[in-house]
């Protein structure tokens, strides 16, 4: 049996179609990563944007604490000080539960937003 030999026709039409499905190929995988960088783009604007919010966050806490108004309050709350006709309480409310952890960081905790 003969061998069937390629024709001139037959290799350039197998060559168009080799050439198209790399072009196809490579336009295509083009596009998801471009997709892909534009999703990683927008995750990271948003994650700058929760940052700047949490830093404002803590510089309003950081001038908050370095006020007169914050040792004024932990001054009546930790030592238990009164201004001169006022009327000091204690309110006392049960135990949080055990089992529940507390979320966030410590300044989180004690400055929520």
């Amino acid at each position: 049996m003969p061998i069937p030999v390629f024709t001139r026709t037959t290799l350039f039409v197998v060559v168009c179609l080799l050439l198209t499905g790399y072009f196809v190929y490579t336009a295509s995988s083009g596009t998801v990563r471009q997709r892909q960088q534009n999703d990683d783009h927008d995750a990271a604007i948003a994650e700058i944007e929760d940052l700047r919010s949490r830093r404002d966050h803590l510089n309003a806490v950081y001038d908050y604490v370095v006020s007169d108004a914050y040792v004024e309050q932990a001054a009546r709350r930790e030592l238990g000080y009164i201004r001169e006709g006022e009327t000091a309480f204690v309110v006392l409310s049960p135990p949080p539960p055990t089992d529940q952890q507390p979320s966030g960081e410590w300044w989180e905790r004690l400055f929520p937003k």
